[in-house]
């Protein structure tokens, strides 16, 4: 992973993690993810050269975010906060004239998931990645 990069454990100031840990315990969220696990499912991310996935995310004190596709600085840091992460996994490339091919990218989304050990449910076009159980569905298409 590039260390000029932020990754799973970087966190605003030193109080974050504490205060992230507190919302999961009184909320009584089981962790099913860590940051080792998320820090591959970044870097993977990150190192697509073809395609940039947009993504959401909702952080166990939040609200979903909208989607975004910047992979490097607007990703919710710490992890730790992060009880869902949506991946959409189609990808539409322009053509001419006037042909749209769309393609899926679920397969090798999914491969890399299972790979990585990270819980995941499939939906029709993203696929949602848990942070934490009870797993919410909320929005999941």
């Amino acid at each position: 992973m590039n260390d000029s990069l932020p990754s799973a454990k970087s966190a605003h100031s030193p109080d974050e993690r504490r205060k992230i840990q507190r919302v999961i315990t009184e909320r009584g969220l089981c962790g099913l993810a860590n940051d080792t696990k998320w820090d591959e499912f970044i870097a993977g991310m990150r190192n697509q050269q073809d395609w940039c996935p947009r993504f959401r995310f909702k952080c166990v004190d939040g609200r979903p975010s909208s989607w975004d596709c910047e992979w490097c600085y607007h990703l919710p840091f710490p992890f730790i906060s992060v009880e869902w992460f949506d991946i959409g996994f189609l990808q539409v490339r322009h053509q001419l004239p006037h042909r749209d091919r769309v393609l899926d990218h679920s397969p090798w989304i999914e491969e890399f998931l299972r790979r990585i050990g990270l819980d995941y449910q499939k939906g029709s076009t993203m696929i949602r990645t848990f942070g934490y159980s009870p797993k919410s569905l909320e929005l999941l298409d």
